[in-house]
């Protein structure tokens, strides 16, 4: 196989970014066809987009033998469903975060892995396709920081309402209310970086969530989560290790970071990121990541599992929030 035949389900914001990433790598993957639930979005598909087969449910595209893999940026209560479909269809498949909603889905998932092991599965974990949280990556895992102790993430900004018109439209729909703990996107970046929890507990009010993390190999997390913070979009990452920090904070919509390996001031500049969907090469990344795997057989960036487990682990914040104390998590 030289080049892949995509289905992108779905036509909204998500699916326009990840549209575009496609656009970008025209020898490696095609846009065979959308699948687009209403007369706008299908016009969208056929008229602006140039796909040539857009259908009107999901269902007719699975019987489309042509396709070889699945884009799914479709409301989040939907993911789990159409990702087993298309896996028992005999097709790779992305999907859009979070991979699913409860532990019942996550198992039923699991199952599917287990059952379709030759196929290529993955979520869209954005952060782990951002240049500056890469190079973090490569730092922590080349031992650049040493043996981590502590880590921690925020997502904390008041959302401009015009962002995200899903908010006015499935958004609404009492199905959309889903209870995950904690941001799912700060989770799953300091999993990345330290490996899976195995206890969590969490406090909340009207205006906050945290989340105190134990990873398995020892260290301590932190997440905080506000929508009530005045001020623009922010994802930042703190790793601190016995021989060096990692530091990674926005500065005029653009995420920089920093290496520290002394007390002194010489840190190392890390790549830089332009804010989330506003010109960054963040879904190029996360396109080209995805068809290359499929091209040449190797591990997407974020496998499904991965976006499995941190849905569980959410799952298990949630519960911690809820009853009070702390939550082992469980995988599997």
């Amino acid at each position: 196989m030289d080049r892949v035949n995509i289905c992108l389900v779905g036509t909204g914001w998500m699916a326009s970014n990840h549209f575009a990433g496609y656009a970008a790598i025209p020898d490696r993957v095609s846009v065979a066809a959308v699948v687009a639930h209403s007369d706008a979005s299908a016009a969208k598909a056929s008229e602006v987009w140039k796909v040539g087969r857009v259908y009107r449910a999901f269902d007719e595209a699975l019987r489309d033998g042509e396709i070889q893999a699945f884009d799914i940026c479709t409301p989040h209560y939907h993911h789990a469903e159409m990702v087993i479909a298309a896996l028992r269809s005999g097709r790779h498949v992305l999907v859009e975060t979070p991979a699913c909603v409860s532990y019942e889905e996550c198992r039923d998932l699991r199952i599917a892995l287990f059952e379709y092991p030759g196929l290529k599965a993955a979520t869209g974990h954005i952060c782990r396709s951002w240049p500056t949280y890469g190079r973090a990556k490569q730092v922590v895992e080349t031992g650049g920081v040493g043996e981590v102790f502590y880590l921690s993430s925020d997502y904390a900004h008041r959302p401009d309402p015009d962002e995200s018109p899903s908010a006015r439209t499935w958004g609404r729909n009492p199905r959309a209310r889903v209870g995950l703990g904690i941001s799912y996107h700060s989770v799953d970046l300091l999993r990345w970086m330290a490996g899976d929890v195995a206890e969590v507990s969490g406090e909340f009010t009207d205006r906050a969530r945290i989340a105190v993390l134990r990873f398995r190999q020892g260290a301590l997390g932190h997440v905080f989560q506000s929508g009530a913070v005045m001020q623009p979009y922010s994802l930042p990452l703190r790793v601190c290790g016995v021989a060096g920090t990692l530091d990674c904070f926005w500065e005029e919509q653009t995420l920089k970071g920093r290496l520290h390996t002394s007390s002194e001031w010489r840190p190392e500049n890390l790549p830089v990121t332009p804010l989330h969907g506003r010109g960054s090469p963040e879904w190029v990344h996360e396109m080209t990541d995805f068809v290359e795997s499929i091209l040449n057989d190797g591990q997407p960036v974020c496998p499904l599992l991965e976006g499995i487990k941190t849905v569980e682990t959410c799952l298990a914040i949630e519960e911690a929030m809820r009853y009070g104390g702390k939550i082992r998590v469980r995988h599997g």
